[in-house]
């Protein structure tokens, strides 16, 4: 396994996911004897939202980003020419091709069960943006292990420093994805130092407080990493309960809706027994009436037998 190899499946996961994973690969590549292929993995950070969305558009819609990037040189073309009548075409090109992409990431982020927020997506519009005008910051896209949100203007490139994780895509100079060496410091022997004596003294001076600040800045960056990895360890933790709480309010909402559904069903029901039971009442009156009436028929037609009896006697 390489480094990019570790990134390019560590970068696929669902961010809430990347730091168990980023340790369980670290620990794999120990195991196997490669050290450093470990360290590198370790220090490998989880991608912001917008990041990882963009990621999504690289593995899941590489025909797109090639578009986009192909888009971005006709662009940047027509801008060096000074052609008006291409920007203009070309503007209203690249308006449509970003609101695609977008609605794309958003969709593929809600997919994968991780909703972008307002912000988010406009950070994947500024980043898709940047490919467009930087061919740099294209690659960087298309590398699908992009970790920050990047940002291009077309009149200056993009920074791209520590915004790709692992080694350099194509196309893209390794030394753009790293931050620039801070100038060391001048070390000066102490005044009156000419003989041999004090010149020696104070260079092994220089060496232990450069070993004291080596030492020293080792140390922080090992508890600045340890406190990266608690971060995000809680970072993950508080994102694994929010997501819990949203399948258990989604669940609700399920549920809720059922019972609306339930209860529209019994009122329907409700209304058609009422419905029966008025149409049973108005035949129960019928027959009754019915009744009567044919009750008076009959008492009508014995007392008219009677009489006939009576006038044959």
């Amino acid at each position: 396994m390489t480094l990019e190899e570790a990134a390019r499946q560590l970068y696929a996961l669902p961010p809430q996911q990347f730091t168990a994973a980023r340790d369980a690969l670290a620990t794999e590549a120990k195991a196997a004897g490669d050290a450093a292929l470990a360290t590198s993995v370790r220090a490998l950070r989880r991608a912001s939202a917008s990041a990882w969305a963009v990621d999504l558009l690289a593995r899941e819609a590489p025909d797109d980003l090639v578009a986009l990037v192909a888009l971005g040189g006709r662009f940047r073309t027509a801008q060096a020419d000074g052609d008006r009548a291409a920007l203009s075409a070309l503007t209203r090109e690249r308006k449509e091709a970003l609101a695609g992409l977008v609605a794309r990431a958003r969709l593929l982020a809600s997919d994968a069960g991780r909703p972008l927020s307002a912000a988010a997506l406009a950070e994947v519009d500024q980043t898709l943006r940047a490919a467009v005008a930087d061919a740099a910051a294209a690659a960087a896209v298309r590398s699908g292990r992009l970790v920050r949100a990047l940002a291009a203007d077309g009149l200056e490139e993009a920074d791209l420093t520590d915004a790709v994780a692992g080694p350099a895509p194509a196309g893209v100079a390794p030394e753009r994805l790293r931050a620039a060496a801070a100038p060391a410091g001048d070390d000066h022997d102490e005044k009156g130092g000419g003989a041999t004596g004090s010149a020696s003294g104070g260079g092994s001076r220089t060496r232990d407080r450069e070993a004291a600040r080596q030492a020293a800045a080792e140390a922080a960056r090992r508890a600045a990493e340890q406190a990266a990895v608690d971060a995000e360890r809680e970072a993950d933790d508080a994102e694994a309960a929010l997501a819990e709480v949203d399948e258990r309010a989604t669940r609700l909402a399920h549920d809720r809706d059922d019972v609306l559904d339930q209860l529209r069903r019994l009122r329907d029901e409700f209304a058609a027994a009422e419905r029966r039971s008025a149409e049973l009442d108005d035949r129960e009156k019928f027959l009754t009436r019915e009744h009567r009436r044919a009750d008076a028929d009959a008492a009508a037609a014995r007392q008219a037998a009677d009489r006939a009896r009576a006038a044959l006697g």
